[in-house]
């Protein structure tokens, strides 16, 4: 029920009660004033006939009294008269009378000594009277009694009018009164009380609307008035504080660092632009969830213990260097990670904020100088290896093979003449290996097909992979993306690469070739540099493996896990740098036992990351 209802209900039931009361005293006066018209009508006839009737009973012509009720011109259907002897049995009865009922003696003794008599209502049949009794008397002597009966049909057929027609007044009034009450509760309490519930929703909803517009000066005006200042200052403070909150979404979302905002159950609530950009996870896939449950590696990787503490409020912030974190989509990466708790109004903590500062390129680039700084150094060693000891290895071998012609033919020749050349040719080999390593020849570029080159490579080492009982799985793509490379260098990589797999299984095994299209998403690219797609090498071996320990070290200069004489430990390092020359990539992941996959990661076009 509305408020405008109830008010009319409470305005209009007293008023109802009121008329209704006033209503009932009118109609009990009128039914009052009718019965006392009727008691002193009823009472003047009855007198009146009394007089001719006592005359006539006095005569003993009892039969006269027929001619005195004619003479009175009273109507049968409205009056009764009946006459009681002085023993009370009736006996005259005229009009409304029909049935002749006798009265005791005692009944009448009280009538006996003018003027006392009798009047009273009474119920004849179905037909409500009015009967007044007076005693016939003539010098003391009674000579009967004398009943006079009018009915009562006609006052209470004129009652019932009235009745009526005060209620049809009453109901008229009530109608009238209703729509006056209701129209001025519209007018004065509902009307505005709507306009002030759709300025209300309109606050809530933050829909623009107007100032609500109610005249007058009563409590309603005043409400409205003060509602008006209340909700401009609340628009006024509802556009601040957009304004606020856009300008450090906008701080947050510009924050070139990653950001991850915490509630207290761990459900991510802000993550920022940074993020989204960075490891390819947009906004809406990750707000809502919680960290741990959108992110499992986190947890196996500690940061859960961390973050806890923030939310428990045992620490108010950490800061973990060099994380390494295995994303969904970019690879590992690593990470310098500081968190804060979240404060709220009452130093509550309310939530934790996670900055995340990305060092996997500057940890790649320091890995890179490093590398740099070893190869100037392997560049300047084998400058002054080939300067020291070229000579004397040109000496050494002029004079050997001096020494093999002279010897001639038709003697033996010494063996220790035969390793003497075969080691000086070694040594001129190692030193020309180190000059082409230090100063790499000049590139010849040519769009390639990646695919072709390891065809061309697998053609050159089949038979001996073959006779080594290796099996080979080639899974080569046709129509690569071109890359844009010099053929004679990179295949010169993938075919040191090739040899140290079929090294790696000297009791069998099985190597797999395979390449594939990469687009431009699925590879994590260097800050301020655009993401290129590009074509894959990968190469996988079931042999040995390469333990822990030395996977940190595989692509360094004369690092080799091969025996003394088997290798200079130069073919990876070579692999590697003919690789980034051509601005490409090579991961390496092993399992000792299990095999070794090489992955060559080169741009499509000859385009740079």
């Amino acid at each position: 029920m509305t408020l405008g209802s109830k008010l009319t209900l409470w305005v209009l039931l007293p008023l109802l009660l009121v008329l209704i009361l006033l209503a009932t005293i009118t109609l009990r006066r009128e039914r009052e004033t009718h019965e006392r018209q009727a008691a002193a009508e009823v009472e003047r006839i009855a007198n009146t006939l009394a007089i001719p009737m006592v005359e006539s009973l006095k005569r003993r012509t009892p039969t006269d009294l027929s001619e005195i009720l004619k003479r009175s011109t009273l109507e049968r259907g409205r009056f009764g008269v009946i006459v009681y002897d002085p023993t009370g049995h009736s006996f005259y009865t005229w009009g409304l009378f029909a049935i002749d009922r006798a009265l005791r003696p005692e009944d009448l003794q009280p009538l006996l000594g003018l003027p006392q008599q009798s009047g009273k209502p009474e119920v004849l049949g179905e037909m409500p009277v009015w009967s007044h009794l007076i005693a016939l008397t003539a010098d003391g002597e009674l000579l009967g009694a004398l009943k006079v009966t009018m009915s009562l049909r006609d006052m209470q057929e004129s009652l019932a009018r009235e009745r009526n027609a005060l209620l049809g007044t009453l109901a008229a009034i009530t109608f009238i009164l209703t729509i006056l009450i209701s129209l001025v509760i519209q007018r004065t309490v509902s009307a505005p009380l709507a306009q002030l519930m759709t300025r209300i929703q309109a606050l809530a909803s933050g829909t623009p609307s107007e100032d609500v517009v109610i005249s007058g000066r009563d409590e309603v005006g005043q409400l409205s008035r003060e509602f008006n200042a209340l909700a401009r200052n609340l628009d006024e403070a509802r556009r601040r504080l957009l304004e606020e909150s856009e300008h450090a979404r906008n701080v947050i979302q510009s924050i070139t660092n990653g950001i991850i905002g915490v509630d207290p159950e761990e459900c991510i609530r802000t993550w920022n632009r940074a993020m989204a950009d960075r490891y390819g996870i947009q906004e809406s896939e990750v707000l809502g969830r919680k960290l741990f449950d959108a992110f499992p590696a986190l947890e196996s990787e500690g940061l859960r213990a961390e973050v806890g503490r923030l939310l428990t409020n045992q620490a108010r912030e950490f800061e973990l260097r060099y994380f390494e974190h295995e994303t969904l989509r970019r690879g590992r990466v690593v990470l310098n990670i500081r968190g804060s708790a979240l404060r709220g109004a009452t130093d509550e903590v309310v939530g934790a904020v996670l900055a995340i500062e990305d060092m996997t390129d500057r940890v790649a680039l320091s890995q890179e100088v490093q590398q740099a700084e070893k190869l100037a150094v392997v560049g300047q060693l084998a400058a002054g290896i080939a300067h020291q000891i070229g000579t004397p290895l040109n000496v050494i071998s002029g004079s050997a093979e001096y020494l093999m012609m002279e010897w001639g033919a038709e003697k033996p020749r010494p063996q220790e003449l035969e390793i003497i050349i075969a080691q000086t040719d070694r040594i001129t080999k190692l030193i020309q290996q180190l000059l082409n390593f230090a100063r790499p020849a000049r590139m010849e570029l040519r769009p390639l097909d990646l695919s072709e080159l390891l065809r061309e490579v697998l053609g050159l080492t089949e038979h001996q992979i073959v006779k080594g009982q290796i099996s080979v799985e080639t899974d080569l793509r046709a129509g690569l993306p071109p890359t844009v490379g010099d053929a004679n260098q990179l295949e010169q990589a993938l075919l040191n690469i090739v040899i140290n797999a079929w090294h790696a299984m000297p009791g069998g095994g099985r190597l797999t070739l395979r390449t594939r299209p990469v687009p431009a998403g699925e590879r994590h690219h260097r800050v301020g540099r655009p993401a290129t797609s590009g074509v894959e090498a990968i190469i996988s071996d079931t042999g040995t493996g390469i333990s822990p320990e030395h996977m940190l070290r595989i692509f360094d200069p004369f690092f080799s896990t091969k025996g003394v004489g088997k290798g200079t430990g130069l073919g990876l390092a070579i692999s590697r740098r003919i690789v980034e020359d051509h601005h490409g990539s090579i991961d390496v992941a092993s399992e000792v036992g299990q095999g070794t996959t090489f992955t060559i990661w080169l741009p499509a076009g000859g385009g740079t990351t």
